[in-house]
Protein backbone atom coordinates (compact mmCIF):
# COMPACT_ATOMS: atom_id res chain seq x y z
CA UNK A 1 0.00 0.00 0.00
CA UNK A 2 1.14 3.54 -0.66
CA UNK A 3 1.85 5.84 2.35
CA UNK A 4 -0.55 8.81 0.81
CA UNK A 5 -3.93 9.39 -1.22
CA UNK A 6 -5.70 12.22 -2.62
CA UNK A 7 -9.45 11.36 -3.13
CA UNK A 8 -11.17 13.86 -6.17
CA UNK A 9 -14.43 13.98 -7.49
CA UNK A 10 -15.10 13.20 -10.79
CA UNK A 11 -18.43 13.57 -12.82
CA UNK A 12 -19.03 13.61 -16.62
CA UNK A 13 -15.77 13.92 -17.57
CA UNK A 14 -14.58 16.42 -15.33
CA UNK A 15 -12.32 16.19 -12.19
CA UNK A 16 -12.67 18.74 -9.59
CA UNK A 17 -10.39 20.98 -7.92
CA UNK A 18 -7.38 19.25 -9.50
CA UNK A 19 -5.11 21.67 -9.58
CA UNK A 20 -5.72 21.88 -5.38
CA UNK A 21 -4.92 17.79 -4.90
CA UNK A 22 -2.21 18.61 -7.07
CA UNK A 23 -0.34 20.96 -5.07
CA UNK A 24 -1.45 18.88 -1.97
CA UNK A 25 -0.01 15.63 -3.57
CA UNK A 26 3.29 17.15 -4.30
CA UNK A 27 3.75 19.73 -1.41
CA UNK A 28 3.19 16.09 0.73
CA UNK A 29 6.29 14.37 -1.68
CA UNK A 30 8.44 17.59 -0.62
CA UNK A 31 7.78 17.80 3.04
CA UNK A 32 7.41 14.11 4.19
CA UNK A 33 9.39 12.34 1.29
CA UNK A 34 11.89 15.20 0.25
CA UNK A 35 11.55 15.34 -3.51
CA UNK A 36 11.24 18.36 -4.96
CA UNK A 37 10.09 16.80 -8.69
CA UNK A 38 6.73 17.24 -9.51
CA UNK A 39 4.33 15.07 -10.42
CA UNK A 40 1.54 15.73 -13.06
CA UNK A 41 -1.95 14.36 -11.79
CA UNK A 42 -3.73 15.29 -15.06
CA UNK A 43 -1.45 13.37 -16.82
CA UNK A 44 -2.26 10.19 -14.96
CA UNK A 45 -6.02 10.16 -14.72
CA UNK A 46 -6.42 7.22 -16.99
CA UNK A 47 -10.12 4.79 -17.39
CA UNK A 48 -12.37 7.51 -15.94
CA UNK A 49 -15.97 5.66 -16.45
CA UNK A 50 -17.50 7.16 -19.69
CA UNK A 51 -20.54 7.22 -18.05
CA UNK A 52 -23.00 10.80 -15.98
CA UNK A 53 -22.48 9.01 -12.67
CA UNK A 54 -20.45 10.47 -9.51
CA UNK A 55 -17.75 8.95 -8.81
CA UNK A 56 -14.57 9.17 -6.24
CA UNK A 57 -11.36 8.99 -7.45
CA UNK A 58 -8.60 7.46 -5.22
CA UNK A 59 -5.07 8.39 -6.35
CA UNK A 60 -2.46 5.94 -4.25
CA UNK A 61 1.22 7.34 -4.23
CA UNK A 62 4.53 8.02 -2.52
CA UNK A 63 7.66 8.46 -4.54
CA UNK A 64 5.30 7.77 -7.19
CA UNK A 65 1.42 7.57 -8.16
CA UNK A 66 0.62 3.86 -7.40
CA UNK A 67 -2.96 3.51 -8.40
CA UNK A 68 -5.43 5.21 -9.68
CA UNK A 69 -9.45 3.73 -8.96
CA UNK A 70 -12.77 5.07 -8.92
CA UNK A 71 -15.58 4.42 -6.99
CA UNK A 72 -19.04 5.26 -7.57
CA UNK A 73 -20.19 7.58 -4.71
CA UNK A 74 -23.45 8.57 -3.34
CA UNK A 75 -23.34 10.97 -0.06
CA UNK A 76 -23.90 9.27 3.72
CA UNK A 77 -26.46 10.65 5.54
CA UNK A 78 -26.24 11.15 9.32
CA UNK A 79 -28.51 10.88 12.38
CA UNK A 80 -25.92 10.85 15.59
CA UNK A 81 -22.04 12.15 15.84
CA UNK A 82 -20.19 12.51 18.60
CA UNK A 83 -17.79 14.60 20.69
CA UNK A 84 -14.54 12.93 20.87
CA UNK A 85 -10.86 14.34 22.19
CA UNK A 86 -8.16 12.62 20.09
CA UNK A 87 -5.18 14.12 22.38
CA UNK A 88 -2.11 14.60 20.28
CA UNK A 89 -3.26 12.71 16.98
CA UNK A 90 -1.55 14.35 14.28
CA UNK A 91 -2.64 13.88 10.61
CA UNK A 92 -1.62 16.50 8.84
CA UNK A 93 -0.86 14.76 5.45
CA UNK A 94 -3.65 12.55 3.85
CA UNK A 95 -2.08 8.73 5.12
CA UNK A 96 -3.41 5.27 3.75
CA UNK A 97 -3.10 5.11 7.55
CA UNK A 98 -6.34 6.06 9.19
CA UNK A 99 -7.04 3.22 11.24
CA UNK A 100 -7.05 5.98 14.64
CA UNK A 101 -9.89 7.50 13.11
CA UNK A 102 -11.65 4.29 12.06
CA UNK A 103 -11.22 2.68 14.79
CA UNK A 104 -12.60 5.57 16.78
CA UNK A 105 -15.78 5.72 14.73
CA UNK A 106 -16.30 2.23 14.77
CA UNK A 107 -15.99 2.18 19.04
CA UNK A 108 -18.32 4.48 18.97
CA UNK A 109 -21.72 3.18 17.83
CA UNK A 110 -22.61 7.05 15.80
CA UNK A 111 -22.60 7.64 12.50
CA UNK A 112 -19.86 9.33 12.91
CA UNK A 113 -17.32 11.62 15.34
CA UNK A 114 -16.25 14.95 15.41
CA UNK A 115 -12.55 15.34 17.64
CA UNK A 116 -11.73 17.83 19.74
CA UNK A 117 -8.18 19.47 20.36
CA UNK A 118 -7.63 21.57 23.94
CA UNK A 119 -12.14 21.90 23.98
CA UNK A 120 -12.05 23.42 20.38
CA UNK A 121 -13.47 21.47 17.14
CA UNK A 122 -11.51 20.17 14.01
CA UNK A 123 -12.89 17.93 12.20
CA UNK A 124 -15.16 14.96 11.38
CA UNK A 125 -13.28 11.48 10.64
CA UNK A 126 -13.64 12.11 6.76
CA UNK A 127 -14.60 16.06 6.48
CA UNK A 128 -13.66 18.88 7.47
CA UNK A 129 -16.92 21.12 9.21
CA UNK A 130 -18.96 24.14 8.42
CA UNK A 131 -20.81 25.82 10.89
CA UNK A 132 -23.75 28.64 9.59
CA UNK A 133 -24.24 31.16 12.73
CA UNK A 134 -27.26 32.81 11.05
CA UNK A 135 -25.58 35.29 8.87
CA UNK A 136 -22.26 33.42 7.49
CA UNK A 137 -20.38 29.94 7.07
CA UNK A 138 -17.68 29.66 9.20
CA UNK A 139 -14.91 26.11 9.95
CA UNK A 140 -13.13 25.99 12.57
CA UNK A 141 -9.63 27.58 12.81
CA UNK A 142 -8.22 24.42 14.11
CA UNK A 143 -8.89 21.24 11.65
CA UNK A 144 -6.82 17.20 11.64
CA UNK A 145 -6.86 17.67 7.69
CA UNK A 146 -6.69 20.80 5.91
CA UNK A 147 -9.13 19.50 2.98
CA UNK A 148 -9.53 20.66 -0.90
CA UNK A 149 -12.75 21.67 -0.55
CA UNK A 150 -11.94 23.62 2.76
CA UNK A 151 -9.03 25.47 1.13
CA UNK A 152 -11.31 26.24 -1.77
CA UNK A 153 -14.34 28.13 0.15
CA UNK A 154 -12.06 29.99 1.94
CA UNK A 155 -9.87 31.57 -0.94
CA UNK A 156 -13.08 32.09 -2.31
CA UNK A 157 -14.88 33.85 0.78
CA UNK A 158 -17.64 31.79 1.03
CA UNK A 159 -16.09 30.32 4.29
CA UNK A 160 -15.25 32.17 7.20
CA UNK A 161 -12.18 30.80 9.68
CA UNK A 162 -12.99 30.99 12.96
CA UNK A 163 -12.29 29.21 16.54
CA UNK A 164 -15.30 27.02 17.82
CA UNK A 165 -14.93 25.09 20.79
CA UNK A 166 -17.76 23.05 22.26
CA UNK A 167 -19.03 25.65 24.42
CA UNK A 168 -19.80 27.75 21.18
CA UNK A 169 -21.99 25.20 19.92
CA UNK A 170 -25.08 26.70 20.96
CA UNK A 171 -24.04 29.72 18.57
CA UNK A 172 -24.91 27.65 15.38
CA UNK A 173 -27.90 26.97 14.07
CA UNK A 174 -26.81 24.12 10.68
CA UNK A 175 -23.47 22.12 10.21
CA UNK A 176 -22.37 20.65 7.00
CA UNK A 177 -19.64 17.59 6.66
CA UNK A 178 -17.49 19.04 3.62
CA UNK A 179 -15.04 17.83 2.01
CA UNK A 180 -13.87 16.92 -2.11
CA UNK A 181 -16.88 14.79 -2.70
CA UNK A 182 -19.56 16.62 -0.47
CA UNK A 183 -20.46 20.55 -0.70
CA UNK A 184 -23.74 21.53 0.67
CA UNK A 185 -25.87 19.30 -0.26
CA UNK A 186 -26.54 17.51 3.05
CA UNK A 187 -27.17 20.17 5.58
CA UNK A 188 -28.65 19.38 9.23
CA UNK A 189 -29.94 21.30 12.01
CA UNK A 190 -28.39 20.17 15.30
CA UNK A 191 -29.00 20.17 19.28
CA UNK A 192 -25.93 19.23 21.51
CA UNK A 193 -26.83 16.79 24.43
CA UNK A 194 -23.67 16.31 26.29
CA UNK A 195 -20.86 15.10 23.81
CA UNK A 196 -23.63 13.86 21.87
CA UNK A 197 -24.88 16.16 18.76
CA UNK A 198 -28.29 14.63 17.00
CA UNK A 199 -29.02 16.21 13.52
CA UNK A 200 -32.39 16.87 11.42
CA UNK A 201 -31.56 17.34 7.55
CA UNK A 202 -32.68 20.35 6.62
CA UNK A 203 -34.98 19.38 3.17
Amino acid sequence: MSLFFETVKYQKGEFFLLDYHAERLNRTRFEKLGLSNSLNIAAAMKGAPEDNGLYRCRIDYDKEISKISFYPYEAAQHSKVLLKDCGDYDYSYKSSDRSFLNNAVSASKADDIIFLKNGYLTDASYSNLALFDGKNWLTPKTYLLNGVKRQFLINTGFLKVKEVSKSDLSSYHKIAFINAMRDFELVYSFSLLNNEIHLTLDV
